[in-house]
């Protein structure tokens, strides 16, 4: 039964999006903060300290990615995608020949 429970909860993944990210994005903020203080208590200098705390986390940007794809439903984000950029096409473009005929 918990392959019901992640189905539906990267089905509603697909609907919060925005808020899941600014989520995300606190937790992490939050997460190199807490890192930065302890190194500053360590008596380290501000600047040195946030940079410690980045680099013993890691990269950013590689988690947000990581944690999108676990969230989420990939192939369907990617279909979803499509038919977006399709419809943009088809609106700026009513009149051209479909290329599949």
């Amino acid at each position: 039964m918990d392959w019901i429970r992640i189905l539906l909860s990267r089905c509603a993944a697909l609907i919060h999006l925005r808020k899941l990210d600014a989520d995300l994005d606190e937790e992490l903020l939050t997460h190199i903060e807490l890192a930065t203080e302890e190194n500053k208590k360590r008596g380290m200098p501000e600047e040195a300290a946030r940079t410690a705390a980045l680099r013993s986390f890691g990269g950013v940007t590689q988690t947000r990615e990581h944690y999108r794809v676990e969230r989420g439903l990939p192939f369907l984000e990617s279909l979803i995608g499509d038919v977006r950029f399709a419809v943009r096409q088809l609106r700026k473009h009513p009149d051209s020949p479909s290329p599949l005929c």
